[in-house]
């Protein structure tokens, strides 16, 4: 069996594709289905319903369609309906039943079966119903199937329907559908079958009416006759036909025996039947016998179910006996075709005679408008009601339709069935006033009046302002009276005009007439029958009246009123809505919040503009009080009313605190504040919910008041009087206190407590400021003093703004006046504030290379467009950001071009002046910055642009690559100390970013070594196991320079075999061999997550941080105390890394217990603070570079273009300076992790210290306590470098805020270190500026501080505080003595010029030797040297003397002590240092003595070259070079051991100077020596003695103080 596919139509040119590829799935699983079956059956299907579908599940349909065709019984029609299982791939047929049917092909099937579903109403999906040309076996079996016309006298064609319905799973329901569509096919097939026979008989009657004339009048036969004809021209569907003959006394129609054709072969069949009863009909027929009229064409009483699902109409045509008497009728019954509906009347036989009667009746002339106007009111009469309605009456209701074009009105023409069994109504009505309610409300009268049902309803909308609805009102069997005309047609005229009337007297009676017109057009059609319902006109004109005042500006108004006849704690609340409606969900919880429930609702549309937006939606409301409290109204309507459209305007919150207007009487703005409180109180970590909170003040109204006035007394600006404002908070707070006692909850007393602690620890607020608009801000700022809040997570900051507002949330944490810090967008609205403190704790250790102290802030935008566009989501947070940053300036002071501080406006300050504030970019805020400075600049605030760093006026870090480079000092240090110069050496990285960004991209371009193996960013995962270091670095080059690049971006044809980039959104990634191997993976496929961590857990050189997100914790924390969510599944622990190196150029990459255990494990890091602290330092020199020139620029003697220019000029040399930061600061690390068990007491000291001063809180720092501690010097384990750089800030920090406090800022001499700050052309162009910075102390301090903690480490000034009892103001004296004395500075630069020279460990043993004199000799000079008399002085005249000890020491004969000296020359030679600076480095043990020898040169006045002859002679005779030497190698762990030890070497320096000066007396030199030794020969050769055998037999710290009071014993002599 094959079949022939018929060419596809342009048509199907939609869908054919996806019938191609069913086709080929049916072909793939059934080989009996003919070729092109398919597209046979679903060639016609809609294409947007086929689309649906999937191929497989086409393929399904066909396959049963096929086996439904293939066998079938001939001539009996073949239904079912079957649910299809789901197609493996396609969902759609699982929700939808198929009907099919095959039947033989005739006329009407498809639509018989459509009206029959229709009717059923039954929800088609597709339709499909092809014609086969088929063959057939006698049992029924397909044997051919073909498209074409039958070729062979056994093919026939048949019909087959194929319907998609919405699922039927209900058997008897389905079964019930079979069976009615069986009888509709019946009749179908009846009626194509007799068709022809039913015709014939029609003509054979036609032709007797013509062979044998009725007796009627002429014109009706020959009008008759005509009808008749025009009939079986094609103008009726014949689907019945029956004949009777009359019969009996009472004369009653008869059906003869078998004259039954089509649908009338049913004797069940009734095309005449009245509910009025059988007499009803025999009576209206014996009417119709007597009448002279040939024809009676009537509706059956028979609903067709062939073609159109309508009652049929009837002919029936008379019979007349050889006497002329009316012997019978020949009944047709079927359906006017659409001509007789289309076509003049004046072209249709019996309608034109009607018409032609009408017109000659009326009397008009057809050219004239009356007669014309008479024509179209037939032409547009209802077409069936024209073939039935009788001539008079025909007339009367054209007449009364006529006159309805003079005088427009409602009309009611009712016209009765003949037989009793419907009304037909024709209802004129104003057309603007016709609305479905009306339409519908007309229908129910007359049901009423005519005791029925409407069973049809047809519109007509003819020009004009009328409108005609034709009804069909089916009766009753009641009998009844027809009402009279004007009855009916005042009952409409009531539904029609009489609310609207009434409104307009209403309006006319209380407005002035031009008012009450326009009044009138505006409101006659804007309430619906449902308000007209309800209220009255009266209560309509108090709508308008409120209603007029609405717009799009002021879209809301409100009424809480008084109910009649309702109980106290009942009240009635009215909502005006302008342009859209409030929905129920929304108002009921907004309603509850406000302590109501909401009993009864209405809502009420009202209409009185065109345009939609200006309808205005009534929500009428009965309210009760939650706890039936009395409400009263007269007292509460202004706040309850303000509160509730404060709310709904997004100005107020929607909570349960609005609650507190009914219970406390409070003002909306008053909630404001309590919520304001509220939420900064859950932000600090308060264990109680917000609803928890506001139930809780709910309950205590009084105290919620309490707490109100209190905050008023303590910032109303109003109150003038300090004393009286004290006294007024101190009168409150007791109020407060007495009513807490009566608190019975433990809980609730806590809330309660918290609330009035925090506003007490408040110090400035916004609350009191009025905006532009006139009305007071909408954002609340609030600063705390952050030290008096009870409960708040450490660490603590110095000060806290805490902002709140419907739009915006945030927060902004500095730890002291002069601190600096991002602003971040935040995402986490529960708990940003602990996500800015982590960040905070960072920024203090990033911030202690500069100037300022840490400082950050974060903004939650609270309204960002849920699915919104990128650009929407930004303007909406940019919008937020400008709103928080405008609420910190709010509450800052600002400064006059004076430098006199300007408090701000109607704040009331519990502090001291605070100027400084100062913001930069962070995550989500990177192009802030000019929007920040365009904010500080316009409310003349006095840092201008200096405001916010970066932004088009300041450093671009990104260009200047500053963070990545920053960074990569501290991986180069890393390396350097393996010996390992990345500069040449190729190396491996693996990374989290892309060559997008700033860090990632910025750091993969700092070496052409580098071989990038592996990275990842949000987005996408690139794998290149083998890079070509060259090739692949100028690709990550292009990358970086292409806008908006990614991973993707990258050519692959430049990644090593067995690579590639991979989306991360991939469901799994199949490994090569090559990704197994680095990755270190044994499985053929992971998921995009077991990549990320494995990458993070591959052996690399580096690993390299430049992406969000926290990658790395400890194996004791979990991900939910990392707080990073969306990288838990890619995290990996401290120890299951295998980098060898980690350079954190992004933040909180790793979290820092993560970066002890990577420590502890053998990588190498830092912090991120550490690491990636160029760019804050950058930001701070572009702020006080701005700063310094700022009274310049306002002067007009530095244009602001010339400023700019001048600071790019410097860009290159201001990432020198911050670079030179980040090289000093890695090594300062690298120096204290050299000392580490040496200076482990000291660093435990120094915790103790800054923990006793409640600087430091060791668990939140991850610190070690002193129990561990022991367990680490028990293990010989010390501090890590993550560690050490935690440290290393605090000891930055807290120094430099000690220096604050004394005069070393204002020392001359270290005046310089404020010109080491700025670049060199600021300093000489500008020196005056720098002088008068207004940060100039603190600038000099961080100088200060930067360059002791770098070269003494983070335990110096602990150590030496302790050692000596110094203040940290002479420490740092002695250290700029020393460093400068002894020309530290450049022999430090000379070190660093052997970076990758000579081995790391030896280059620190370099810096160490400087160190350990530094140290040294800080010592001799806080307790030698008088440093208050002035440090140009003392480092001149010191300077001078070491310089003459060098050359008195050059010139000394050799001995053992300058034997060793060239030993470690050679040594260090043969390394790789330069002779000369081998030299300085060996010399610096002997050196130690110098400013001794200087100091006895000054007590006894002799030449210093004598002097350091005579002190040499003493220090060899008693071999004290030795003993010191040897002193330097004691391992005094315990911190009291270093003490001892240290004292016990000054112990030996001073016995040391006063046997100088001794021994001066007496000449000078040896020969002196040996002069001073003669007479006390005895007792100096005892001592003697006992020295060379304490240095000969190795020094303990115990024989050093035996030496150190031997020789002390005898200086004293």
């Amino acid at each position: 069996m094959n079949i022939q596919t018929l060419p596809a139509t342009a048509g199907e040119r939609t869908v054919a594709h996806l019938i191609e590829r069913a086709g080929e799935v049916l072909r793939s699983e059934r080989s009996d289905v003919p070729d092109g079956f398919v597209a046979r059956l679903f060639e016609r299907a809609s294409a947007e319903d086929i689309a649906v579908y999937k191929p497989d599940e086409i393929a399904a349909f066909a396959a049963q369609a096929f086996a439904f065709l293939s066998q079938r019984q001939p001539g009996v029609p073949k239904i079912r309906i079957y649910a299809p299982e789901a197609a493996p791939n396609g969902e759609a047929s699982r929700s939808v039943s198929v009907l099919e049917i095959i039947n033989d092909d005739m006329p009407f099937i498809v639509d018989s079966v459509m009206a029959e579903l229709t009717a059923r109403h039954v929800h088609v999906r597709l339709v499909v119903h092809p014609i086969f040309a088929v063959a057939r076996d006698a049992s029924g079996r397909l044997e051919q199937v073909s498209t074409d016309e039958p070729a062979t006298e056994g093919e026939r064609r048949e019909s087959f329907i194929q319907v998609h319905l919405d699922r039927i799973t209900d058997v008897a329901t389905q079964n019930t559908l079979i069976m009615g569509l069986e009888q509709a096919l019946a009749d179908v097939s009846i009626a194509v079958h007799d068709w022809r026979p039913m015709l014939a008989r029609v003509r054979d009657l036609i032709a007797d009416m013509k062979a044998n004339p009725p007796p009627l009048p002429q014109a009706e036969q020959t009008e008759a006759v005509e009808f008749m004809d025009w009939l079986v021209a094609e103008n009726f569907t014949f689907l019945g036909i029956r004949e009777y003959r009359v019969a009996g006394k009472n004369r009653e129609p008869v059906l003869v025996p078998d004259s039954g054709l089509g649908v009338l072969r049913r004797a069940d069949a009734h095309e005449l039947r009245a509910r009025a009863g059988h007499e009803v009909i025999i009576a209206a027929l014996h009417a119709f016998y007597a009448e002279p009229t040939a024809l009676l064409i009537t509706k059956a009483s028979l609903r067709s179910r062939v073609h159109r699902r309508v009652f049929m109409d009837m002919v029936s045509v008379k019979r007349f006996d050889a006497d002329g008497n009316v012997s019978g009728e020949f009944r047709i019954v079927g359906l006017f075709t659409s001509t007789a509906y289309t076509r003049s009347t004046r072209s249709i036989p019996y309608l034109r005679r009607k018409v032609d009667a009408l017109l000659k009746r009326a009397r008009f002339s057809p050219s004239g408008h009356s007669g014309k106007a008479l024509v179209n009111v037939l032409e547009t009469y209802p077409r069936d009601d024209l073939f039935r309605i009788d001539d008079d009456l025909l007339f009367e209701f054209a007449m009364l339709i006529l006159d309805l074009d003079e005088r427009p009105r409602v009309r009611v023409l009712a016209r009765r069935d003949r037989f009793d069994r419907f009304m037909s109504v024709l209802v004129y009505l104003p057309r603007a006033r016709s609305s479905n309610d009306v339409v519908e409300a007309v229908g129910e009268l007359l049901c009423r009046s005519y005791k029925g049902h409407v069973s049809g309803l047809s519109l007509f909308f003819p020009e004009g302002p009328l409108m005609r609805a034709h009804y069909i009102i089916g009766r009753s069997a009641e009998p009844i009276e027809d009402p009279q005309r004007s009855e009916l047609e005042a009952g409409v005229s009531a539904i029609v005009r009489t609310w609207v009337d009434a409104l307009g007297d209403e309006i006319a009676r209380t407005q002035e007439a031009d008012r009450a017109r326009q009044l009138f057009e505006r409101y006659r059609k804007a309430f619906s029958a449902s308000f007209r319902d309800r209220y009255s006109p009266e209560m309509a004109l108090d709508n308008i009246r409120t209603i007029e005042g609405l717009s799009a500006e002021r879209p809301l108004s409100v009424d809480f009123h008084v109910r009649p006849d309702t109980e106290s704690h009942a009240i009635g609340l009215k909502v005006w809505s302008y342009g859209g409606a409030i929905p129920l969900s929304s108002r009921v919880p907004m309603l509850e919040n406000m302590g109501f429930k909401v009993v009864a609702e209405r809502t009420y549309e009202i209409r009185p503009g065109t345009p939609s937006v200006t309808h205005v939606w009534l929500h009428d409301m009965t309210l009760e009080s939650a706890d039936h409290a009395p409400i009263d109204v007269a007292a509460l309507q202004n706040a309850l009313e303000s509160c509730f459209l404060m709310v709904m305007r997004g100005i107020a919150e929607n909570d349960g605190y609005n609650a507190l207007v009914l219970k406390a009487g409070l003002q909306w703005r008053d909630i404001v504040l309590i919520r304001s409180v509220s939420r900064f109180l859950s932000q600090v970590r308060l264990p109680f919910s917000q609803d928890y909170m506001w139930a809780t003040l709910r309950a205590h109204p009084a105290i919620a008041s309490q707490i109100v006035a209190l905050f008023h007394a303590r910032f109303d600006p109003r109150i003038a009087d300090s004393k009286a404002r004290a006294a007024k908070e101190a009168e409150i707070a007791a109020a407060i206190e007495a009513a807490l006692e009566n608190v019975p909850s433990l809980d609730e007393d806590r809330i309660l407590r918290h609330f009035v602690n925090a506003v007490q620890s408040a110090i400035r607020t916004n609350f009191y400021q009025i905006g532009a608009d006139g009305h007071p801000k909408q954002q609340v700022a609030i600063k705390y003093e952050s030290g008096k809040l009870t409960t708040l997570p450490a660490p603590r900051p110095l000060y806290e703004i805490f902002v709140y507002s419907p739009r915006v949330e945030g927060v902004h944490l500095r730890f002291g006046k002069v601190a600096r810090g991002g602003i971040r967008w935040s995402d986490r609205p529960q708990d940003f504030r602990t996500e800015v403190l982590g960040l905070v704790k960072a920024q203090q250790v990033k911030n202690a290379v500069i100037v300022p102290v840490g400082a950050k802030g974060g903004f939650v935008p609270k309204h960002l467009p849920v699915g919104g566009a990128r650009e929407a989501i930004a303007a909406e947070g940019i919008a937020a950001y400008k709103l928080f940053i405008g609420s910190l300036l709010d509450v800052t002071d600002n400064l006059s071009a004076e430098g006199a501080v300007l408090p701000p406006d109607n704040v009331v300050r519990h502090d001291s002046d605070d100027p400084y504030l100062v913001v930069a970019a962070d995550k989500g805020t990177a192009t802030f910055s000019d929007t920040a400075n365009e904010i500080s600049i316009s409310r003349n605030f006095w840092l201008g642009d200096a405001f916010a760093s970066g932004g088009s006026a300041g450093y671009d870090h990104k260009k200047m690559g500053i963070t990545a480079r920053g960074a990569w000092e501290a991986v180069k240090r890393h390396f350097r100390e393996m010996d390992i110069d990345i500069g040449v050496t190729p190396f491996t990285v693996i990374g989290v970013g892309d060559m997008s960004g700033d860090v990632f991209g910025n750091g993969m371009l700092r070496e052409t070594t580098i071989k990038l193996v592996a990275a990842f960013d949000h987005r996408d995962i690139f794998i290149d196991p083998q890079p070509d270091p060259a090739k692949s670095f100028a690709e990550r080059q292009r990358l970086f320079d292409l806008p908006r690049s990614s991973w993707q971006d990258y050519d692959k044809a430049l990644i090593s075999r067995g690579g590639g980039v991979f989306p991360r959104n991939l469901k799994e990634i199949s490994l090569s061999d090559e990704m197994k191997a680095l990755l270190n993976l044994t499985s053929d496929k992971a998921t995009p997550a077991q990549v990320m961590s494995a990458i993070l857990k591959s052996k690399a050189d580096l690993l390299f941080f430049g992406g969000i997100g926290t990658y790395v914790r400890a194996a004791s924390e979990t991900d939910e105390q990392v707080g990073d969510r969306a990288n838990d599944a890619i995290r990996v622990i401290g120890s299951d890394l295998n980098c060898q190196v980690i350079g954190e150029g992004a933040n909180l990459g790793m979290t820092q217990r993560g970066r002890i255990e990577a420590a502890h494990n053998g990588v190498r890091l830092n912090t991120d603070a550490i690491d990636n602290s160029a760019g804050v330092n950058t930001s701070d020199v572009e702020v006080n570079i701005k700063i310094a020139l700022g009274g310049l620029v306002r002067s007009g003697a530095l244009p602001l273009p010339d400023r700019d220019t001048l600071l790019f000029g410097m860009t290159d040399e201001v990432a020198a300076l911050v670079l030179r930061n980040n090289y000093l600061q890695t090594l300062a690390i690298s120096l204290a992790e050299r000392n580490g068990m040496d200076d482990l007491a000291s660093r435990q000291r120094l915790m103790q210290s800054l923990e006793g001063r409640g600087l430091l809180d060791r668990s939140v720092e991850f610190l070690p306590d002193d129990a561990e501690i022991a367990e680490r010097r028990r293990r010989g384990q010390a501090l890590t470098r993550p560690e050490l750089a935690v440290l290393l800030a605090y000891a930055k920090l807290t120094l430099s805020s000690d220096l604050n406090e004394t005069s070393v800022p204002d020392d001359p001499y270290l005046g310089k270190e404020l010109y080491r700050y700025f670049p060199a052309e600021l300093s000489q162009r500008y020196p005056d500026a720098l002088e008068h910075h207004r940060l100039r102390r603190e600038i000099i301090a961080t100088q200060l501080t930067n360059s002791i903690i770098n070269r003494g480490g983070p335990s110096l000034i602990a150590r030496l505080t302790d050692e000596t009892g110094a203040s940290a103001d002479r420490i740092v004296r002695a250290f700029a003595a020393v460093r400068d004395s002894y020309g530290m500075t450049e022999l430090n630069g000379e070190i660093d010029a052997l970076d990758n020279k000579i081995s790391g460990a030896l280059q620190l043993d370099l810096y160490a030797a400087v160190k350990r004199l530094m140290m040294d000799r800080m010592v001799w000079f806080i307790r030698n040297v008088d440093l208050e008399q002035g440090l140009m002085a003392i480092v001149e005249h010191y300077k001078a003397g070491i310089k003459a000890v060098a050359r008195a020491l050059e010139a000394a004969p050799g001995d053992e002590a300058t034997i060793a000296r060239d030993g470690r020359v050679n040594e260090m030679t043969r390394s790789g240092v330069p002779e000369r600076l081998a030299k300085r480095i060996a010399s610096l043990p002997a050196l130690t003595v110098a400013p001794d020898i200087v100091l006895v040169a000054d007590k006894t006045g002799r030449d210093i070259t004598e002097v350091a002859r005579t002190f040499l002679a003493v220090v060899r005779y008693f071999r004290l070079e030795r003993v010191v030497d040897a002193a330097r190698q004691i391992e005094a762990t315990d911190y009291f051991d270093r003490l001892a030890l240290d004292r016990s070497r000054d112990s030996l320096a001073r016995a040391a100077r006063q046997l100088t000066a001794e021994v001066l007396k007496g000449g000078a030199g040896t020969e002196a020596m040996d002069a001073w030794v003669k007479p006390r020969a005895t007792e100096v050769e005892r001592i003697r003695a006992s020295m060379h055998e304490i240095a000969d037999t190795g020094l303990t710290l115990s024989k050093l103080s035996v030496a150190a009071s031997l020789l002390g014993d005898l200086a004293g002599r």
